[in-house]
């Protein structure tokens, strides 16, 4: 199993100013696309039909943060064409409002992020046998370097879970399971962050709503 990761939202800790004006976000969302090697086509397939109606280029990476709300309703809207093919297709998701986080957390954002990555993973990361973990490396800039691969595998295998877990920080800009997972945390960071439900609640009353398994971290006020 193949699990690719990506957030929106950043780590910054100003809550007096607005955010992208010398404030921080509020919320900051990680999401993670699951999906079997032999079910990898299919993702493809529809990130390549995607580019081809909006006529983007081939090849070059395309943010969320770039899709109108439109646009991101109706991508959420074909996924079907993925879950009718795939058995192992999953979205993963979690989200922290941040002006909540203890101040303890707060001290080191590597050890908030591994904390965060580590609530959405574990429960997941359990059920394989082996599991390759992809982070986009560009994202997040924490204080310790790439220290999650250890943090993951201290809480799968310190519960006795024999799990082959490898992990790796790939540029972005040259995955493409990345991109989609960057379309979808920012698709579910929006909501939060800009009461932009466009894709959010249609992805989140989906049939099949087994393919979006989120959380929410929001902890006790203060």
């Amino acid at each position: 199993m193949k699990l690719y990761l990506d957030e929106s939202g950043d780590l910054g800790w100003v809550f007096d100013r607005p955010n992208r004006n010398g404030g921080s976000s509020r919320y900051i969302t990680m999401s993670g696309v699951l999906i079997s090697d032999e079910d990898h086509k299919y993702v493809t397939r529809f990130l390549s039909d995607i580019y081809k109606k909006y006529n983007l280029t081939p090849g070059i990476e395309k943010k969320g943060a770039n899709f109108v709300s439109e646009h991101a309703r109706f991508i959420t809207s074909q996924l079907n064409r993925i879950i009718k093919k795939s058995k192992s297709f999953r979205i993963i998701s979690i989200t922290v409002y941040k002006p909540n986080v203890f101040d303890a957390l707060r001290r080191d954002n590597n050890i908030f992020y591994n904390y965060v990555l580590g609530l959405l993973l574990r429960s997941h990361v359990i059920n394989y046998d082996s599991i390759e973990i992809f982070i986009d490396k560009r994202t997040i800039k924490v204080s310790h370097g790439e220290s999650f691969p250890d943090y993951i595998k201290t809480q799968v295998w310190g519960d006795g879970h024999n799990v082959n877990i490898d992990c790796s920080f790939v540029d972005s800009s040259k995955n493409k399971m990345i991109w989609f997972a960057d379309w979808y945390s920012n698709f579910v960071w929006r909501y939060y962050e800009n009461e932009d439900s466009s894709s959010y609640e249609f992805l989140n009353s989906h049939p099949a709503n087994t393919i979006f398994l989120e959380k929410r971290l929001f902890f006790p006020k203060n």
